[in-house]
């Protein structure tokens, strides 16, 4: 009973955590005080799906109707470095106890957040039209107040990736668990990452403002990886259908592979194996862990990070498909990218690291 006490209070905590980082970034981008909005972004960062209404406050018989997919995996992260830094205090034989626990509580609560999570949306204030009515024509309806918007997320999409992430942490756990070995190597890029995310967020705030900051607060693993994977040559696409068809491409190269390069070889540095041998075994071992690791990463980001925007209007009972908008990356071609960079940023760090350490050693003599 107490590792399963444990477990609840795991999930608990990392509800929370996820609920304080929607409610930060909200109110930094301009959107706080809404708590429906805050339980929103809690249940889209699981996998729920938004979907979204207006209708003309007079009352005529026409409505826009559309749906989100977006997991800001700024959310998801908070909540899944702290569920698996609490699952793994305890006993080692409780763990799996600590995990079902959480493995119910947390796609339940999730699924409160989504049936709360809707209300209606404010919209910006417009100013009347009116030039006929200042030139004695008949007045025109003013934009503010002519439309109604609301919205609304799916419970059972949230409710199945809650799950699916919290299973996926414990097996995490349970990974470091059985190879002690990689569990160091956890801790390091747990400290990385905490140190980047902070890196990254003051330098947004102060060279973009609050919402800047707000937006990156919410997205930073979708921006990190989209940076990665177009200094490694593969694109982004923007592929949209209806009113504006286009499939617009985010081109690979320029800035992106500085950052890219910079990025993957502090990892590689931070993350290079420590075992007897010559520079080069040692090499050659971290390059071998580190290609697969970052592939898998890249891979599995690029598919979680994809998002579809969909616009339809409906009228006297038929529904007109109006705006269709994708963005997506090719996983496979992630996942080619992270295995070549992620061997050559592996090998690279660690004969650096190796070749900083003879210096130091060679200074202090």
């Amino acid at each position: 009973m107490r590792e399963a006490a444990r477990g609840l209070v795991a999930a608990a905590a990392a509800l929370l955590a996820m609920t304080v980082v929607a409610a930060a970034g909200l109110a930094l981008v301009g959107a706080g005080g809404f708590s429906a909005l805050t339980a929103a972004a809690v249940a889209l960062a699981t996998g729920g799906t938004a979907e979204i209404g207006a209708v003309p406050a007079a009352g005529f018989p026409v409505a826009v109707r559309g749906s989100l997919h977006v997991l800001p995996l700024g959310i998801s992260l908070a909540g899944a470095v702290v569920l698996g830094s609490l699952l793994l205090r305890g006993r080692p034989d409780g763990l799996l106890v600590r995990g079902a626990a959480a493995a119910v509580a947390l796609p339940l609560a999730v699924g409160a957040f989504a049936a709360v999570a809707r209300g209606k949306l404010p919209l910006p204030e417009g100013a009347a039209t009116g030039g006929c009515a200042r030139s004695g024509g008949s007045p025109r309806l003013p934009l503010a107040g002519a439309l109604e918007a609301g919205f609304s997320v799916a419970v059972g999409p949230a409710v199945v990736g809650a799950l699916a992430g919290t299973l996926a942490v414990v097996g995490t756990c349970w990974a470091g668990r059985r190879f002690p070995a990689r569990a160091g190597s956890l801790r390091t890029v747990a400290w990385l990452a905490g140190g980047s995310t902070a890196l990254c967020l003051t330098l947004t705030w102060a060279f973009g403002g609050p919402a800047a900051a707000g937006a990156v607060l919410l997205f930073l693993p979708q921006l990190v990886s989209g940076v990665l994977l177009l200094g490694l040559g593969v694109p982004w696409t923007v592929g949209t259908t209806g009113l504006l068809p286009c499939a617009p491409h985010l081109p690979p190269g320029g800035p992106a592979s500085g950052v890219a390069v910079v990025l993957l070889l502090a990892f590689g540095v931070a993350l290079r194996r420590r075992r007897p041998g010559t520079p080069w075994r040692r090499a050659v071992a971290s390059a071998g862990w580190f290609a697969p690791a970052t592939g898998a990463v890249l891979a599995v980001v690029t598919l979680l990070s994809r998002v579809s925007v969909d616009v339809t209007v409906g009228a006297f009972g038929f529904s007109l498909p109006v705006f269709a908008a994708r963005l997506t990356a090719n996983p496979l071609l992630a996942l080619v990218a992270g295995l070549a960079g992620g061997a050559v940023a592996g090998f690279a760090g660690s004969l650096l690291a190796d070749g900083v350490s003879v210096s130091s050693r060679v200074w202090k003599r």
